[in-house]
């Protein structure tokens, strides 16, 4: 079964995971090896039967290892070096099929969140690539600066319609995370999106639920209460194998993996009928996990109350 209803803070793993290879290598002193690596040719690139040139390999190991090596980098001026110097390889030594590059570096660039970096990732979501589109999704749910990124919200919004259903839906999580509630547009455009059809985009509608309910709306309220935190509606719900076919019904591993996604994204929504929702969960539900899961989020939101 497919990953579904991605809460923010999952779709950045998601998407990440998607893309990684090799091993992690490497210091913060490697960066400018890493660097100069980018700033080379790809050789041949991509070749026959999903054969690669070992130099396009090479660059490709490089900004993988730069974007998972950020986190360590906390100098500012040396956060800014990097930020540029990105940017100038996207616009001079990145060629449009090299999409895995591309990924990495827009990866990189949103979790930087320097001036300048923004503009090559909205300029990801124009990319005839998917993965390159996924990851521009995953640039701006990385960007550190929640004010700034909100510039990206009107790509987000045009995502939603996107030929990839994984593009989609993760635009959907995303614009839960970092839209405003009274973005009427937004909010609009995720109510469209609840009416896809379909099994191969079914998480669109669940991913736009449940950013709706994030951003305290009536019909994703309502959508995460009687469905995604309903066992006997997921009951209803078809699997889907690898080939995007639909199987049996979900069975109970499969609705408990949705039901504890959408409690963990539930953590940031407000209406009082999500919580009662909650509430029943962890008294009633049959799977220990799933209680565990509600009660946790029952003893946080009471303690952020006490505090």
């Amino acid at each position: 079964m497919q990953l579904v209803v991605i809460p923010a803070a999952i779709v950045v793993v998601c998407i990440t995971l998607a893309f990684l290879f090799g091993k992690l290598a490497g210091s913060q002193s490697s960066v400018e090896t890493y660097l100069l690596k980018l700033k080379q040719s790809s050789g041949a690139g991509k070749l026959a039967f999903g054969l690669q040139d070992p130099r396009y390999k090479d660059r490709g190991l490089a900004a993988y290892n730069i974007a998972t090596m950020i986190p360590r980098i906390k100098d500012p001026l040396q956060r800014q070096h990097l930020g540029d110097e990105l940017v100038q390889i996207m616009k001079r030594n990145v060629e449009a099929q090299e999409d895995m590059i591309q990924a990495y570096l827009l990866l990189a660039l949103g979790q930087l969140g320097q001036e300048g970096g923004l503009a090559p990732i909205l300029e990801g979501f124009q990319s005839p690539q998917e993965k390159v589109r996924q990851a521009a999704v995953g640039g701006v749910l990385m960007w550190p600066d929640r004010a700034r990124v909100k510039a990206a919200v009107p790509a987000l919004r045009k995502a939603l319609e996107d030929a990839s259903p994984t593009v989609s839906a993760q635009a959907a999580a995303a614009l839960g995370a970092i839209a405003e509630v009274e973005d009427a547009q937004t909010l609009a455009a995720l109510r469209q999106a609840m009416t896809a059809t379909g099994l191969e985009r079914r998480e669109i509608v669940w991913n736009a639920a449940v950013a709706l309910a994030r951003l305290d709306d009536a019909l994703g309220v309502q959508f995460v209460v009687e469905v995604l935190l309903d066992r006997q509606a997921l009951a209803r719900e078809s699997a889907v194998n690898d080939q995007g076919a639909s199987e049996a019904a979900l069975s109970d591993t499969a609705q408990d993996r949705i039901m504890l996604r959408t409690l963990e994204a539930s953590a940031y929504m407000l209406d009082l009928k999500v919580w009662d929702k909650i509430n029943d969960l962890a008294s009633r539900d049959r799977s220990r996990v799933v209680r565990d899961a509600a009660r946790e989020l029952l003893r946080r939101r009471d303690a952020a109350s006490a505090g």
